[in-house]
């Protein structure tokens, strides 16, 4: 057995007696560094588990490095902070995506947070008291594996009737670009979820040519703000609330 030091300082043993696997981790394995993993990471190490997190991009946050340059997060700061750190005074109601880069950065410098980084995760196997994970840089294996690859990693993008008779663009909101990208062209926006109303918002400054809206059913619209309070403000009073009064999210 092999001893590893926790951030609280307590103990943490790695077995070492599987014969051609590595040593086993007594505490668990993050897979992914979003805002899931990160958290989750911390909380496990504040209670004495040994941890380490497996991230397959060279940064954090990466998604959101990608986005448009105009996009704003659609939650408000208040509620969307991460233990121990918050967005810096004067930083907008709903923050900007270089805002979430740099809470992203700033959460996992202030509590030291074991990130490797570049790690993809290829496989993962249980071995009945562990898990043996499969990864571009060599295996590894941990008591407790946590998912944390996030839902919306892959942008999907259905496979439409006539698609590729289309002799247009066609874009996923993850790769909307600069909405003066669009300006002359006529634009189908499919979806009336929060991306797809991002991107009208967006377009509605540009000079495009006709621009529609496609949706499944009729979208749930509130006010950002009544008087000079954000709506979303609302949010943890509305989630106690019965599901038939809440208002319906759709996209």
């Amino acid at each position: 057995m092999t001893a590893i030091k926790t951030r609280m300082g307590m103990e943490a043993e790695i077995s070492s007696d599987w014969t051609g696997e590595p040593a086993i981790l007594e505490g668990a394995i993050v897979i992914g560094a979003g805002a899931a993993g990160l958290a989750a990471a911390y909380a496990m190490i504040e209670t004495g588990i040994a941890t380490e997190i497996l991230e397959r991009e060279g940064r954090l946050a990466e998604p959101w490095h990608h986005r448009h340059e105009n996009l704003h997060l659609n939650t408000h700061r208040d509620l969307s902070t991460l233990p121990g750190v918050s967005f810096p005074q004067g930083t907008p109601a709903f923050p900007h995506r270089s805002a979430v880069i740099r809470l992203f950065n700033d959460f996992a410098q202030t509590h030291r947070l074991p990130i490797a980084f570049g790690v993809v995760v290829e496989e993962i196997d249980f071995r009945g008291d562990h898990w043996l994970l499969k990864t571009s840089t060599g295996p590894r294996a941990a008591r407790h594996v946590v998912i944390a690859t996030g839902r919306d990693r892959q942008p999907f993008i259905p496979a439409w009737k006539g698609m590729k008779d289309f002799s247009g663009k066609i874009v996923h909101s993850a790769h909307f670009g600069r909405a003066s990208d669009y300006a002359g062209t006529k634009v189908l926006v499919v979806g009336a979820g929060n991306s797809g109303f991002d991107a009208l918002n967006h377009l509605s400054g540009v000079e495009t040519g006709q621009m529609w809206l496609s949706a499944r059913n009729g979208p749930s619209l509130l006010p950002k703000r009544i008087g000079k309070i954000a709506v979303h403000r609302f949010s943890p009073v509305m989630a106690r609330l019965p599901a038939r009064s809440r208002p319906r999210k759709d996209g």
